[in-house]
C-alpha cells in the first residue's frame, strides 16, 4: 500500500530538480574510529515537518487567523518530506564514507529494516528517509496495522500504565513542588504567548469569562482514574510553541510565522519557552521517562547486542541498519533514559526536532571487541525552511554524547559496559517481547 500522500509525492520533483546523487564527496571518518569498523547502525527518528495536530483548538486562544498548510493537520508535508530526503541522502554518504555500505549500490534485504509508529506522518516520515538513503531500491516501512501501538506508545497503550500518586509526586517533583511555582517560574513566558496570539474574541467553549485568556487559566494537577494532568495554559501554549517552529521550518511567509514575530530561527526559538517546560514536567520526568521508555530502549539495545544472522528473542531482526520512526515524546524519553543532554543551533536545550535522530552506532576492533558511539542529529531552523543541500560542507547538526566511564576517547563505549548500564536504567515491568510483524 502506498503510504505516501500524493502532495507528498510531489516533493520528489523538487529532489529531482537539486540534482543531487550518491556519489557526493564522503565525510572523512573522526579520528577516534581508528582501528574500528562501523558493523551497526540503530537510529531513533522524530517525524518530519507537521501542521498542527488541531489547528482548531489553537485558533480557540486566539484572536488572530492562524496561518494554514497545503497540508491536513497532523500529517507530514510535502516541504518536510523533501527535507527528511536530504537527510537520508546524507545520511547514506556517512554511511558509505565509513564503509557499511557499498557506495551507490542498494543493500541486500536482510540489511536494512525501518519499524515506524502506524500515524501517517511517521510513516511517510519513513518513506522519505528511505528514498533519501535507498532511492529505487524498493525497502518498504513496517509498522503495526492498528493504532495500539505498544512500542512507541507504551504508556497510552497500556503496556506501562502509570501509578498515579508516584506520577504525581514525580510532577510536582519537577515543578519545585506545586502548581504554584510552576506558574509563577513560566508566568512571562505565558504573557508574552498570550500577547503574540492576542486573546480571543470570546472564550473556548467551556471556559468562564474569567479564565478567557492563557494567563487567567488555573495551574492544577488534576486525578482521572489512572491519569495524571496538568491543566492550565501549558498545553496550549506549548503546541502553539511547536506550530511557530513548524511554520518556520515549513517555509510560510516572514510575516504569518508567529503572527509576523517569527523573523528568524533565533526569534521563533525564543517563543518555544512553554514547549520546554511542557517536556520538562512530562516526557523528561524520570519516572515518566522509566515507563514510557524502557521497551523502546531495549529494543534498541537488543539491536546493538545481535550478530548479523540471528534475532534476539523478543527483538529486531538482525540488520546492519535498523531505524524507528517515532515521536518527539519516544526522543526525550530516551533522552532521559540516556542522560543525553544537547544544544543544537538555535533549539532550546535538549529540544526534539523535526527530523532529529539518536544515531547510536557499533563499532568493532581487529580483535573483535564492540563499541557504541552516540550522537544526536538534527537539521537547523534554516537548513529546513531552506532545504539546503547536506553534504561534507554543510551537514546536519550534530551533539555527540559524551560518554560513560571506561569509554575510548570518552566517546567509544565498550559495547558491554554500555548495555549493562542502560539495562539498568529499564523498567522491566514496562517491557515485553516485540512482535515485528505487520498486523
Amino acid at each position: 500500500m502506498n503510504i505516501i500522500p500524493k502532495r507528498i509525492r510531489t516533493a520528489r520533483t523538487l529532489w529531482l530538480a537539486l540534482g543531487l546523487c550518491l556519489t557526493l564527496p564522503v565525510n572523512a571518518a573522526p579520528a577516534d574510529t581508528d582501528g574500528l569498523r562501523l558493523d551497526k547502525v540503530v537510529l531513533v527518528m522524530r517525524h518530519g515537518i507537521r501542521p498542527p495536530t488541531d489547528s482548531a483548538a489553537l485558533q480557540a486562544w486566539s484572536a488572530h487567523t492562524w496561518p494554514t498548510f497545503n497540508t491536513a493537520d497532523g500529517l507530514l508535508t510535502a516541504h518536510g518530506y523533501t527535507a527528511t530526503v536530504l537527510l537520508g541522502h546524507w545520511q547514506r554518504q556517512y554511511l558509505d564514507s565509513l564503509g557499511l555500505f557499498a557506495v551507490g549500490q542498494c543493500p541486500g534485504a536482510e540489511d536494512t529494516y525501518v519499524w515506524a509508529s502506524p500515524s501517517s506522518r511517521t510513516k511517510a516520515t519513513g518513506a522519505a528517509l528511505l528514498e533519501g538513503m535507498f532511492p529505487g531500491c524498493g525497502i518498504t516501512v513496517h509498522h503495526e496495522k492498528t493504532s495500539n501501538d505498544r512500542l512507541f506508545h507504551s504508556i497510552e497503550s497500556g503496556l506501562a500504565p502509570l501509578d498515579p500518586e508516584r506520577t504525581r509526586s514525580a510532577m510536582l517533583a519537577a515543578m519545585g513542588g506545586s502548581p504554584k511555582v510552576a506558574q509563577q517560574r513560566y508566568a512571562a513566558a505565558v504573557l508574552r504567548m498570550q500577547t503574540v496570539a492576542s486573546v480571543p474574541d470570546t472564550c473556548p467553549k467551556g471556559n468562564n469569562a474569567k479564565a478567557c485568556t492563557l494567563s487567567n487559566l488555573p495551574w492544577e494537577l488534576k486525578t482521572k482514574g489512572t491519569s495524571v494532568k496538568l491543566s492550565g495554559p501549558l498545553g496550549v501554549g506549548a503546541a502553539m510553541s511547536e506550530s511557530f517552529r513548524m511554520q518556520y521550518a515549513e517555509g510560510l511567509p516572514l510575516d504569518e510565522v508567529a503572527f509576523g514575530q517569527g523573523r528568524n530561527a533565533a526569534a521563533v526559538a525564543r517563543l518555544m519557552q512553554l514547549r520546554s517546560a511542557k517536556y520538562a514536567l512530562n516526557n523528561h520526568v524520570p519516572y515518566i521517562a522509566q515507563r514510557g521508555g524502557s521497551q523502546l530502549l531495549g529494543q534498541v539495545l537488543l539491536g546493538l547486542e545481535e550478530n548479523a544472522t540471528s534475532q534476539s528473542p523478543g527483538g529486531p531482526p538482525p540488520t546492519k541498519w535498523l531505524a524507528y520512526i517515532g515521536h518527539d515524546s519516544n526522543i526525550a524519553q530516551l533522552r532521559t533514559l540516556l542522560g543525553f543532554n544537547w544544544k543544537i543551533a538555535e533549539y532550546p536545550e535538549n529540544d526534539a526536532a523535526p527530523g532529529g535522530t539518536l544515531l547510536f552506532e557499533r563499532w568493532v576492533d581487529v580483535h573483535g571487541h564492540h563499541f557504541v558511539r552516540l550522537a544526536y542529529l538534527a537539521q537547523s531552523m534554516d537548513q529546513l525552511r531552506q532545504l539546503t543541500p547536506l553534504d561534507v560542507s554543510h551537514p546536519p547538526y550534530r551533539e555527540p554524547y559524551a560518554g560513560l566511564p571506561g569509554a575510548r576517547h570518552s566517546a567509544m563505549i565498550p559495547l558491554e559496559t554500555f548495555v549493562s548500564t542502560m539495562n539498568k536504567r529499564i523498567d522491566t515491568t514496562a517491557t515485553e517481547p516485540q512482535q515485528y510483524v505487520d498486523q
